[in-house]
């Protein structure tokens, strides 16, 4: 839809067609009505008035054309004009209902016309051929008229030829020009809502592509959350549960122990599946699930590790209150490096350090397993590209975690090998 100076009102409906019609039918009728009651009540007697036959013809010329004046503006007013000028040449009777004919005809152009410069041009010839046909009828034979009839009865302030021209061009003016302002006003009006229709029907499409939107993020989310969830524990399991077959006759409590740990692993995998899944399912966190894990935990996730790999967790610098969505990234950052240290790196040990700064907060996952490459892989959160312990591009759903969680906070990831074996650093920056 165009808006603007170049927008075009829609045809009229079929309810506002029936409308016009009815208007058209009553104001006809009403000059009919008019016409006959100033005949019978004497007004205008004399030669100059026409037959009852000749004055019903002009009120069908003047009212008649309105049943169509939504559908055929321009071409109503023209009828209707060029009926007015000659029903007022032919001195029928009336004047006041045909005078309403001619004022909604023009309103009707200016409300409703598609072309607005015709619509103009057009309007402004029908003023100025009223003015000179209302000029000619009271100069020709209005004016003689009245000098005649009301030669020394002057009883106002003015004089009665004078006054007389004046209320007659003052009415007419007042006609025309409240015709032509409220006609441009309901156009302006009519566009003016119709643009704010549209604009609304465009907000409301932008909600539902956002909540759509929304709605696949948060399933990417869950996702993630899922695969960080099920990825972590499923590691762990997997790994004490070789050890434990491997302890089972020459170290028995050793193997009981890594049987604890798997049974702990499964009991937490299966409280946070829960807890997500209630999120999933009723679109919010229910009020007795656990609260979502944070840095708070992170000694629990490290010793968790224990009896499959020697694990250190060290805090570093004063402690401080975190936002939780940070607190909650830490530990899902975590979560991600100690499972691929578990699945991928052949590695004997980890160490996992939570350093607090004056301005950051810093999170290092360094392990001793095995890599191909010599040199550090820096990850900016804005690329796509990850760098495997290989050195292959990878574009699995872990890494892909990481530089989200990383980004979501502006912060910057580092993954790759250093002198202390392969590390995943994560650095964000506090308010």
């Amino acid at each position: 839809m165009t808006t603007g100076s170049q927008w075009a009102r829609p045809s009229p409906t079929g309810r506002q067609r029936r409308r016009d019609l009815a208007v058209g039918v009553l104001l006809t009728a009403g000059v009919a009505v008019s016409t006959l009651l100033s005949r019978s009540a004497g007004i205008d007697p004399g030669s100059l008035r026409p037959g009852e036959g000749e004055e019903l013809a002009w009120a069908l010329a003047v009212g008649l054309p309105l049943c169509f004046r939504r559908r055929f503006p321009l071409s109503v007013l023209m009828t209707c004009t060029v009926a007015f000028i000659g029903l007022q040449m032919r001195y029928v009777g009336d004047s006041s209902a045909s005078s309403v004919c001619l004022a909604l005809a023009l309103y009707t152009v200016g409300a409703w016309s598609r072309d607005r410069q015709r619509a103009t041009v057009v309007r402004i010839v029908v003023v100025v051929t009223l003015s000179a046909g209302l000029g000619y009828v009271l100069s020709a034979n209005t004016w003689p008229t009245l000098n005649g009839l009301t030669a020394g009865h002057h009883t106002g302030p003015l004089p009665v030829l004078p006054a007389f021209a004046l209320y007659t061009i003052g009415t007419n003016i007042l006609f025309l020009a409240g015709a032509w302002t409220f006609g441009n006003a309901a156009w302006v009006q009519t566009r003016q809502r119709t643009e704010l229709a549209e604009r609304n029907r465009e907000l409301q499409a932008e909600r539902d592509e956002n909540a759509r939107n929304a709605v696949i993020a948060e399933r990417l989310r869950i996702a993630r959350e899922l695969h960080d969830v099920v990825a972590h524990h499923v590691s762990v399991m997997g790994v004490q549960a070789g050890a434990a077959r491997l302890m089972l006759t020459r170290d028995p409590p050793a193997a009981e122990g890594a049987l604890l740990s798997i049974e702990s692993a499964g009991r937490n995998a299966v409280e946070e599946m829960h807890r997500l899944l209630g999120v999933l399912r009723d679109g919010r966190q229910p009020a007795q699930a656990a609260p979502a894990a944070g840095i708070e935990q992170l000694a629990t996730l490290v010793a968790g590790l224990r009896g499959a790999l020697r694990t250190t967790y060290t805090v570093d610098g004063e402690p401080r209150e975190l936002p939780q969505s940070l607190s909650i990234s830490l530990y899902r950052i975590t979560q991600e490096a100690l499972t691929n240290t578990v699945r991928h790196a052949d590695a004997s040990k980890v160490d996992v350090t939570l350093s607090y700064r004056a301005t950051t907060v810093e999170l290092t996952v360094v392990d001793d397993g095995r890599t191909a490459a010599d040199r550090t892989a820096t990850v900016p959160t804005a690329h796509d590209a990850q760098r495997t312990r290989s050195g292959r591009a990878r574009g699995g759903l872990g890494h892909i975690g990481m530089r989200e969680r990383v980004a979501l906070h502006d912060g910057t990831l580092q993954i790759g090998p250093d002198d202390r074996g392969y590390c995943v650093r994560a650095r964000f920056r506090l308010s």
